[in-house]
């Protein structure tokens, strides 16, 4: 990190009232006046007062106090009287930063002044590293001429947590650095990054998982809890009529797709039922051997009817003709419309089309 450190050694103001004429120049001299017009020049802006800052050169001097004075001239070479002040020059041979306890003068960390030491208002570089984030206390001192070191300037510094590595476990907690790791990108006290978590041999169902991550100090923090939800792959499926035969003793359902969800379209029989309203349920089976509960919806078988439509003939007219194209044009690109999905595949696309346009303009036989 950066710090800066500005002290100003020797910068003087001038206010210097009105001559009656322009000012054009200055000069300035350190303890001894060596006489008008002999003194180190300075440039000034030109006009009838003066006033301004300016930084004179402390070379040669010794530490400590000293007087300097200065004049300015006009237009005419007339000069004004001299003002003498009395100041105090620090030249800067060194600088040292600590953190919370103070070592001692010379005993603590070094830092490089950015500046020449005549006047030094910069930075230093400061580390942090092996510092325990958090709100901490920072010491500053310089040292100069004759190795005489400043009283330290302290101020209060907050020192981030940087992240760069985590760990996560399932359920129970193997101990602190023992779980399963991951990287993270470095990241100061907010982390906002996506983590591939496995589940391995995780059983199907509700689970906690657990994360945590540690700084470059090497601790690790707060350990974070989350509810999770292990889906299962369903394999197969039955079912049944209104009562239910036990589990695994309804009739199989041959269609459906993998997944932790699935779809059903066709292959449920209505043969030798009298027409009436019937309870459908259905009910999967997951990889795992687990059934789940039998869903039920209700079902109104109707009498046979004298036509029954074929493939393509969406609205049961006999005919696959315009009418059965608009139905078709309604569902296309959807997905679980049976009665529109010619080839079984659950969705209403291209390969349904293709079929259908086959069929275009003949009747059900």
């Amino acid at each position: 990190m950066k710090y800066n450190l500005i002290t100003s050694v020797c910068c003087i103001l001038l206010c210097i009232g009105s001559y009656g004429q322009t000012i054009v120049s200055g000069e300035y001299f350190w303890d001894t006046d060596p006489g008008v017009g002999n003194a180190t020049e300075f440039s000034v802006v030109d006009g009838a007062n003066v006033d301004m800052t300016f930084t004179p050169s402390t070379s040669g001097l010794i530490e400590g106090p000293h007087l300097i004075g200065f004049r300015f001239v006009d237009e005419n070479n007339v000069w004004g009287e001299t003002a003498i002040k009395r100041v105090v020059v620090h030249q800067f041979t060194g600088a040292e930063y600590f953190w919370d306890e103070d070592p001692g003068a010379g005993n603590a960390t070094p830092a490089t002044l950015n500046s020449g030491n005549q006047l030094f208002n910069g930075e230093i570089t400061i580390s942090s590293a092996g510092v325990r984030p958090g709100n901490r206390l920072l010491g500053v001192r310089t040292k100069g001429i004759g190795d005489v070191w400043s009283p330290p300037l302290v101020k209060r510094m907050y020192v981030p947590t940087l992240y760069t590595e985590g760990e996560y476990f399932w359920d129970n907690d193997p101990g602190v650095g023992m779980a399963n790791s991951f990287s993270l990108a470095p990241q100061s006290d907010t982390l906002n990054q996506n983590v591939e978590i496995s589940t391995g041999s995780i059983t199907p169902g509700l689970h906690f998982l657990y994360t945590r991550v540690r700084g470059l100090n090497g601790s690790f923090g707060t350990t974070f809890k989350k509810r999770v939800y292990i889906s299962r792959t369903i394999i197969g499926g039955e079912y049944f009529w209104d009562t239910d035969p036990g589990i695994g003793n309804g009739t199989p359902i041959e269609a459906i797709t993998l997944g932790d969800s699935v779809q059903v379209c066709g292959g449920l029989s209505t043969i030798g039922f009298a027409p009436g309203d019937y309870m459908l349920y259905v009910r999967t089976k997951s990889d795992d051997g687990l059934w789940g509960h039998a869903l039920g919806v209700p079902v109104t078988v109707t009498a046979n009817q004298s036509v029954v439509g074929c493939d393509g003939d969406f609205d049961l007219s006999g005919t696959i003709g315009t009418s059965d194209l608009l139905l078709f044009l309604t569902a296309f690109g959807q997905t679980g419309i049976c009665t529109l999905d010619i080839s079984g595949d659950f969705q209403v696309n291209t390969v349904d089309l293709l079929i259908f346009l086959s069929v275009f303009g003949t009747t059900c036989q």
